[in-house]
């Protein structure tokens, strides 16, 4: 069989690399005009943040906060109050930052069972060849997160915080409605622990598997993950037409974009055969009865 021309092939890829997706492959969805009774909306809550590493890493910050600025957005055009978004950008999301002003904020401000809370990380990550007490990992690592370190002016791997550590700042909110996303690199690992950040009233989103790596959508200065997650919340997501994006529909949304158009990044720029698959764990309202969806925008 005759292979196509390097000339041909070459431009196609990188076409479908730096350009959306055509509208006849992935179409906006429309939800139906069914009526639903009112109720009174929870209240909502959502903590942003996104650390790049410092200046070596300008791309990052450009994705990163293009990221928060269209989630912040979406939010705000469903639902969300202004002052019930806090954003924690570059050398304002430190490790006290995420690990204790976030957390602080939202219980001494009233956060409580009911209310909706969204989580937001946007930033290096990795693993260490270590598993800390507690000793739960499948594959002997823990997952651990990166982020500003403000004496070495950017990313300092000594400064990461470890899944476990962020697991038992989790366990201080009263919420029963949490949805936690993860858009870095290896970040299946932040749920396949059985003391990871899976747990009952959550459902958590990452942005790919526990040996995958994300990547960066140039067209849209985005990275690839929180495009198409954004693109969901905006109202594609809606795969059963009841007028809701729910956090386990905007996941199952971004699977086929983000594999299709990571595969051809990877083959592009990377020389090798590999493609990023956003996971989810689903514990809402409980582990042991997930069959209902939070939902998480109202369209």
């Amino acid at each position: 069989m005759k292979k196509l021309p390097a000339c041909i092939v070459g431009p196609f890829l990188l076409a479908l690399i730096f350009f959306p997706l055509v509208s006849s492959i992935y179409p906006d969805l429309k939800y139906s005009n069914t009526t639903t009774t009112a109720t009174q909306s929870p209240t909502k809550w959502a903590v942003l943040i996104a650390a790049s590493g410092g200046f070596t890493y300008w791309l990052h910050e450009i994705f990163g906060k293009n990221d928060i600025r269209d989630l912040k957005k979406v939010l705000l055009t469903h639902g969300w109050k202004n002052d019930h978004i806090r954003c924690f950008l570059e050398e304002e999301a430190t490790k006290d930052a995420i690990l204790n002003t976030s957390f602080e904020w939202l219980n001494t401000n009233g956060a409580d069972e009911d209310d909706i809370i969204l989580f937001f990380f946007n930033m290096h990550g990795y693993n260490i060849p270590v598993d800390l007490p507690p000793v739960d990992e499948p594959d002997g690592k823990d997952e651990i997160i990166c982020p500003w370190d403000p004496n070495v002016n950017g990313w300092n791997i000594d400064t990461y915080i470890v899944d476990d550590d962020l697991t038992a700042r989790f366990k201080t909110l009263k919420s029963n409605n949490i949805v936690i996303i993860f858009d870095t690199c290896h970040a299946g690992g932040m749920i396949d622990g059985s003391s990871d950040l899976g747990d009952s009233g959550r459902v958590v989103l990452t942005s790919c598997d526990v040996n995958e790596a994300s990547c960066m959508f140039f067209a849209r200065l985005h990275w690839m993950f929180p495009y198409y997650l954004i693109q969901g919340l905006k109202g594609r997501a809606d795969l059963n037409y009841d007028g809701f994006v729910s956090a386990e529909e905007a996941l199952i949304y971004t699977k086929e974009p983000v594999a299709f158009r990571s595969t051809i990044f990877n083959q592009l720029f990377d020389k090798q055969e590999s493609t990023q698959h956003p996971q989810l764990y689903d514990g809402w309202p409980s582990e042991e009865n997930n069959t209902k969806e939070l939902k998480l925008i109202e369209l």
